[in-house]
């Protein structure tokens, strides 16, 4: 039995093949990416430590010395 009347695969089938291939290695890449460890630490590095905020406004002078110490020991310490 032939199928396509024996003409071979048509254009529209090479075009399908290959978006079928791409599509494949894009998800490929995309659960790699996911995976790999090296994403998450980029994101975590980018946020400050809050200590390192509170005297970051201390040099600014937005907050006083009273106020530094008090956050600073509910940052520290948690109460």
């Amino acid at each position: 039995m032939m199928w396509g009347n024996g003409t071979g695969m048509g254009w529209w089938m090479w075009l399908v093949m290959g978006g079928g291939a791409l599509a494949f290695w894009v998800v490929i890449v995309l659960v790699i990416r996911a995976l790999l460890p090296a994403a998450r630490v980029r994101q975590e590095s980018a946020r400050p430590d809050p200590l390192t905020l509170l005297k970051e406004s201390l040099v600014r002078g937005e907050v006083s010395l009273e106020e530094y110490e008090q956050r600073r020991r509910l940052i520290v310490d948690g109460h």
